[in-house]
């Protein structure tokens, strides 16, 4: 048994007609060496059946006349329920509805008895396909749907697909274009990852035939093709002569006589080969209507008659009815105005019916759609019922299980609350620590900050301080020379009465010196005062530009004292028109002299890096625009990437080396302009060349 399933495996993915011709040879072979009438042969004429259904579709139907009767003696349930199937697909293909759908049903019920899933499926499968034949849309959808829940049950893709593919054609008949399209490509996503070649026919072709409806002429040969493509490799496939047949219609549609004369005459010899008598009619209409437009009426006549008399027998009412109708018009263009008439006629009854059945047919289906959404409804909503009872028993029990728990754990729950409000108590105590000392850390580095500042401001004082002393020793010495030679001419008997007076016009005027520079220090002692007095926090109108170039001049001393050498190009460029603003001098002196000092130690740390070739410059500019005051500063320093940008005004964040900066400066120089001013304090800088601070002011506060 499995020797002989396999061999029908090898059959259907044989890549050429001769494996498929060996394969069948094997087979006859093996049932003339087994005459015992038990069920091997049962098993092996099924198999040799199936084989040539489509080669030799007589042969076919012999051995399961044979299989049928043999097996119904052995009372051999499965080989008897596989020859009625087999002989229900032997007459769906020849479009004999009555008997395929008899011997189907008979098939059915045996597999249903036995719990044959897979065969359940493929006997869904051709009811659909007869009922479709017919016309039959509701029922076909029925038997679609059912046979596709259950071949996705079994995960068996190869039946999934082709009931895919029953779907969308069905839905392609009742005009339902984007449903048959949806099935059909959900189809071919199953068939392409599988290398299900019989199923990527199907698809393709029904997906031609959903494009050519709709007018899509390109697009449909080029699935059409792609049917043809994978059916190649087997030249018996009925998939080829129901592609040529699609492919040829089209051609006469769009006036391509010759291709479709071409493509109609190969069909006729297929169907010669294999024995394709459910073919036959629509080959014969194709030639039939391709002769009549072509204006070859005679031809037309010979081919529309053969059409005609195919489709009364198969029962095919639409054959019929194209038939008539290519018969009466190539009738009446001819002159043969009484059979023009009567297939006129023949032509109108066919329509009506088929008209009347369509309606019917349509209504069902649509009827079949509407009770099948309404109950997908009831269904959802039954199993959201079944859901949330489910979930309050599941609530309910939890519920349950939780007081149970509770009573259990009531004594030691109390001990447990007392140990965690203990350690909470003492993880209080230990934040409150850690608080205290972050203050502690911030009042301390706040202070750090501040005498930062002021050992800043102290540089530049102390060097102010240093030249008007400098002075007054200096002179002083020179007076006491002065002093000492007056003194000994005085006592020369001789005395030089010019040099005396020489010499008290040189003292008189070093003590002028000496005063001159003793007040000068005094005038800085003072501006210290003003400067260590208590800010108020009251804003007066203040002299911004001399206030700039002040603290400019205070903030340029400072790196004398680490580099005496340095000596970066200070740059001013103050506006006559600024007038007097309101501001708080000290406050806005803290401000400039940590934008200045920020701006020092950039050209700085670039002439560390560049040496000589580099040249320091520190540009300082006030101007008064239209709604605002400005100071900016600009050093063509190391400048700073766009992520230290970000965070500049950010509280503690510094790019100095440990010990050289707290992080404070501009933090709170921004909250002394924002907050304390109204103002807004704004940063631009290019990495590796330069950087811009903008201090502003609102010109309310200017007068």
């Amino acid at each position: 048994m499995k020797k002989l399933l396999f061999l029908c495996w090898l059959m259907a993915l044989a890549a050429s007609a001769q494996v498929q011709a060996q394969v069948t040879a094997r087979l006859q072979a093996a049932v003339r060496n087994h005459v015992q009438a038990d069920t091997g042969r049962v098993n092996l004429l099924n198999a040799l059946a199936l084989a040539q259904y489509a080669t030799a579709p007589q042969q076919t139907f012999a051995a399961y006349q044979e299989v049928l009767p043999l097996a119904r003696r052995l009372h051999y349930a499965p080989g008897e329920a596989e020859a009625l199937l087999g002989l229900g697909f032997y007459h769906r293909f020849r479009n004999e509805y009555g008997p395929a759908i008899a011997y189907t049903q008979q098939a059915q019920q045996i597999f249903r008895r036995l719990g044959d899933g897979l065969n359940l499926v493929k006997c869904l499968y051709n009811l659909s396909y007869i009922e479709f034949g017919q016309g039959h849309f509701a029922q076909a959808m029925a038997y679609s749907l059912d046979g596709l829940r259950q071949a996705e049950a079994l995960h068996n893709k190869h039946w999934a697909i082709l009931l895919y593919s029953q779907l969308g054609n069905t839905y392609l008949q009742l005009g339902e274009y984007d449903k048959a399209h949806q099935y059909l490509v959900q189809g071919l996503r199953l068939a392409e990852p599988a290398g299900d070649l019989s199923g990527i026919g199907h698809c393709a072709m029904i997906l031609g035939d959903v494009y050519r409806q709709q007018g899509h002429w390109a697009q449909a040969r080029r699935y059409y093709e792609r049917g043809l493509a994978t059916s190649t490799g087997n030249s018996a496939d009925k998939g080829i002569t129901l592609t040529l047949l699609r492919i040829g219609a089209m051609d006469e549609r769009m006036g391509l006589y010759r291709e479709a004369f071409a493509t109609g005459f190969r069909i006729l010899r297929r169907i010669k080969r294999l024995s394709d008598v459910g073919s036959l009619p629509e080959a014969q209409l194709l030639l039939a209507q391709a002769h009549l437009h072509a204006g070859r009426l005679d031809s037309a006549l010979v081919y529309g008659r053969q059409a005609l008399r195919a489709g009364q027998r198969s029962g095919t009412k639409s054959t019929s009815r194209d038939a008539s109708e290519v018969l009466a018009e190539a009738s009446a263009r001819l002159g043969h105005f009484a059979d023009a008439y009567r297939y006129h006629v023949s032509f109108k009854a066919y329509q009506d019916s088929l008209n009347s059945q369509d309606l019917s047919h349509r209504t069902a289906a649509l009827q079949y759609q509407f009770e099948l959404d309404k109950k997908q409804s009831q269904i959802r909503l039954l199993t959201r019922n079944e859901q949330l009872i489910r979930q309050k028993n599941q609530q309910q029990r939890w519920l349950l299980l939780g007081a149970m728990v509770g009573l259990a754990a009531v004594g030691g729950l109390s001990g447990l609350l007392w140990r965690n409000n203990r350690a909470k108590q003492r993880a209080n105590a230990r934040l409150e620590q850690q608080q205290q000392a972050l203050k502690a850390a911030q009042a301390q580095l706040i202070q750090k900050e501040k005498m930062a500042s002021l050992g800043e401001l102290t540089a530049g004082i102390a060097h102010e301080m240093q030249n008007p002393l400098n002075f007054v020793n200096n002179f002083a010495d020179v007076s006491a020379e002065l002093v000492e030679e007056l003194a000994e001419e005085h006592q020369r008997i001789a005395r030089d009465t010019a040099l005396e007076t020489e010499l008290m016009d040189s003292l008189r005027q070093n003590l002028h010196k000496i005063s001159g520079h003793g007040r000068r220090a005094a005038r800085i002692v003072t501006g210290m005062l003003e400067h260590a007095r208590p800010i108020s926090g009251v804003r007066q109108p203040t002299n911004l530009n001399a206030l700039v170039a002040e603290y400019l001049r205070l903030a340029a001393h400072g790196p004398h004292t680490t580099a005496p050498a340095f000596h970066p190009t200070l740059i001013t460029d103050f506006a006559a028109d600024l007038g007097l603003v309101e501001v708080v001098p000290q406050e806005i002196g803290r401000v400039l002299l940590n934008v200045y000092a920020n701006a020092l130690y950039a050209v700085q740390q670039k002439a560390a890096t560049l040496g000589p070739t580099y040249h320091p410059e520190i540009v300082v500019s006030t101007r008064r625009c239209a709604a605002q005051v400005e100071i900016r500063v600009r050093d063509n320093g190391v400048g700073m990437p766009a992520a230290v940008k970000e965070k500049a005004f950010q509280p503690f964040f510094t790019t100095k080396p440990a010990g050289e900066g707290t992080g404070l400066g501009l933090s709170l120089s921004y909250d002394i302009i924002t907050q304390g001013h109204g103002g807004t304090l704004s940063l631009e800088s290019q990495e590796g060349e330069c950087t811009e601070v903008v201090l502003a002011f609102p010109l309310a506060q200017a007068t």
